[in-house]
């Protein structure tokens, strides 16, 4: 196992902040979409939670091939991108960072009253509370998803 020098992890802290991004981009897209269009307003909570998921789903698989491929470049060759069992370990991590968002999403939102700006309640036909609930889960499982891949996955 290669120790890392101070200028690569920096690099692949870098990166990983690029596909995380692109994975939450892919996530909210795919989040507003059955939130606001697609799962009824009355569903309320369950619509929120299966939202969540889906979005949350989506990008996982979005930050699985992306951290393969651009990521952790040093394991690469390591990992091939349909083996099994390292994306088994990537999905458990990301079911409990899943698991994290869902509860936090939840009782954020019940937590946020009714947030006001620029005269709506919405962005795009979603409810402020939940875009700062998610944004601020987002913020929180980031951590967590790093560290739990960096250490059982992509060790350098």
């Amino acid at each position: 196992m290669k120790k890392q020098t101070t200028k690569q992890l920096f690099w692949e802290i870098f990166r990983f902040l690029l596909v995380g991004a692109t994975a939450t981009l892919a996530d909210y897209l795919v989040f507003w979409v059955f939130d606001a269009w697609i799962f009824p307003k009355r569903w309320g909570t369950v619509a929120l939670v299966l939202a969540t998921a889906l979005g949350f789903c989506v990008g996982l698989l979005v930050n699985w091939i992306l951290s393969v491929r651009f990521v952790f470049r040093e394991t690469k060759e390591e990992i091939d991108v349909r083996s099994k069992k390292p994306f088994a370990v990537f999905a458990i991590i990301g079911l409990i960072g899943l698991a994290i968002t869902e509860l936090g999403v939840v009782l954020l939102v019940f937590a946020f009253p009714e947030i006001t700006l620029f005269g709506k309640t919405a962005l795009f036909g979603t409810a402020w509370e939940k875009w700062f609930a998610k944004a601020i889960m987002t913020c929180l499982v980031l951590v967590w998803n790093y560290l739990g891949r960096k250490i059982f996955i992509f060790r350098s």
